[in-house]
């Protein structure tokens, strides 16, 4: 076994390495393995020697040092075979390396190891070998893994590889153990020096937000979501709407449902109907839209969907029968929703510059009655309304009953005409008494915005202070009856 090229395999994961490390030896390669894979290959049948021979030192600590050895190392990152240090101190020089890591991705997402358990399987050994042979790509060929196997298989001729093979295999390397080094660190904390951000290939996506713009997607360690039924393709807008709905319906109370439209909630109810009544805030933009759940979906239903054409759905489940009926819509993507979500980042990227904040989390909200003596359900609603405003793009306004979105208006430059969409869509579609909720989601700067609203008869009022004109703003709500709640926060979303 000492003539031809030399290959490490050392495999957390045993699944097709047998394969694999028959076709090195049939392309003439010698086989060194660590302890649990050479003793899983010799059991296969596979002549293989013990990686400690190149290492020229035992495993030891129980397992913690393997192959951190100058002479192993030596033998991967000299530049040409024939190199005088090789032999000067007797070094083998090896020509491929193939590494599966710990487990330690899994292990963190699955939440089934304890603390100690985890530190042993932040796989040390395993990246330098990696590394390493990257490094030397133009000489090593390295396998980041299971998945790699077949690539070198289909590709290999007389044992060797095209340079750029070698050099794709050498990339995949790096942005690997990149990902698994994220994924230490997070388990270990924020940092406040240092910002990482890695994520693996998850689903193909048929364009960006338009389709001259082509899109790809990764996970961050465990996706949002899962598919259960695929329909069409999903797509970059897809996602956006999913996200934004699963996020916001999982900070309503229980039996909550919202409808997205182009990432804007257009529908959203709390209660027994809360099904229909989402889509019954606005039937015309809930059309195409995205509808979440954060109760199981059941076949009863069946009769508010089979009617109405919705792009994706996502819930925590679904009975069977449901799912039997979706069936016969052909494009409908049907997803389950996973909830632990808020372990990574909220992050935009402004150029090249990356902000990162804290997730806007439902929290108890503090308010306080300045004016007037607004019905008790009234603050039921508040509650309700400040999750759902805090989703819509400032400046945003939301008109809420019951737990039902009643109308709404965001995203204009100046809050009065945010006021007036919303205040014109309620009062077009008879929503508006006594009752009506009207929240802000930032300061009145003018008492202009309080005259309009009372114009068009609502008497309920919330909205942060802040205003140089707060007393202005407090004193016209008083004199004219109306029911002004501050809020302790403001929930502005650019």
């Amino acid at each position: 076994m000492e003539n031809g090229k030399n290959a490490i395999i050392s495999a957390w994961s045993k699944d097709g390495i047998e394969k694999f490390a028959k076709f090195l030896v049939e392309n003439g390669y010698n086989i060194y393995s660590t302890s649990g894979t050479l003793k899983y290959l010799k059991e296969k049948g596979i002549d293989c020697l013990d990686a400690s021979n190149l290492a020229k030192i035992p495993e030891m600590f129980n397992g913690r040092l393997k192959t951190l050895s100058s002479y192993l190392l030596g033998g991967i990152l000299a530049l040409d075979r024939n190199d005088p240090d090789l032999s000067r101190y007797n070094m083998v020089p090896i020509d491929l390396i193939m590494v599966s890591l710990y487990d330690f991705i899994d292990s963190m997402m699955s939440k089934n190891k304890e603390y100690e358990e985890m530190i042993e399987l932040i796989d040390i050994g395993g990246v330098t070998l990696l590394r390493a042979a990257a490094k030397n790509y133009t000489r090593v060929i390295v396998v980041p893994g299971n998945d790699y196997m077949e690539f070198v298989m289909d590709r290999m001729k007389n044992g060797e590889l095209s340079l750029e093979d070698r050099k794709y295999l050498a990339s995949e390397t790096f942005h690997l153990t990149s990902y698994y080094d994220y994924a230490i660190s997070s388990y270990f904390g924020e940092s406040t020096n240092y910002f990482n951000l890695a994520g693996k290939y998850f689903i193909k996506l048929r364009y960006g937000e338009n389709p001259h713009q082509k899109a790809r997607t990764y996970n961050l360690f465990k996706p949002f979501f899962s598919v259960v039924k695929e329909g069409k393709e999903l797509s970059y807008n897809n996602i956006l709407d999913a996200w934004t709905a699963w996020e916001l319906v999982n900070r309503l109370d229980s039996n909550s449902c919202v409808v997205i439209k182009h990432n804007y909630p257009c529908g959203a109810a709390t209660g027994d109907n809360s099904l229909e009544m989402a889509f019954m805030s606005d039937e015309v933009s809930a059309y195409g839209g995205i509808l979440a759940c954060n109760r199981p979906l059941k076949k009863d239903d069946w009769h508010i969907l089979k009617d109405r054409y919705i792009e994706v759905v996502i819930a925590p489940d679904y009975e069977n029968e449901l799912l039997n009926a979706m069936e016969k819509k052909k494009n409908l993507r049907v997803l389950r929703g996973h909830y632990d979500y808020y372990n990574v980042p909220d992050v935009k990227i402004a150029g090249n510059i990356i902000l990162e904040q804290e997730w806007n989390v439902k929290k108890e909200l503090n308010f306080k009655i300045e004016t007037g003596n607004p019905p008790a359900k009234i603050l039921n609603d508040l509650i309700f309304g400040w999750e759902l405003i805090k989703t819509l793009k400032s400046n945003a306004v939301a008109i809420v009953k019951d737990l039902h979105l009643k109308s709404s208006g965001a995203g204009q430059p100046n809050r009065i005409d945010s006021v007036r969409i919303a205040l014109e869509k309620a009062k077009s579609l008879g929503r508006i008494d006594d009752d009506s909720l009207l929240i802000s989601d930032g300061f009145f700067p003018f008492v202009d915005n309080l005259e309009l609203i009372r114009e068009f008869g609502i008497k309920n009022v919330a909205a942060p202070l802040g205003s140089i004109r707060d007393n202005e703003i407090l004193k016209y709500a008083s004199d004219k009856g109306l029911n002004f709640i501050s809020v302790g926060e403001r929930a502005f979303k650019h």
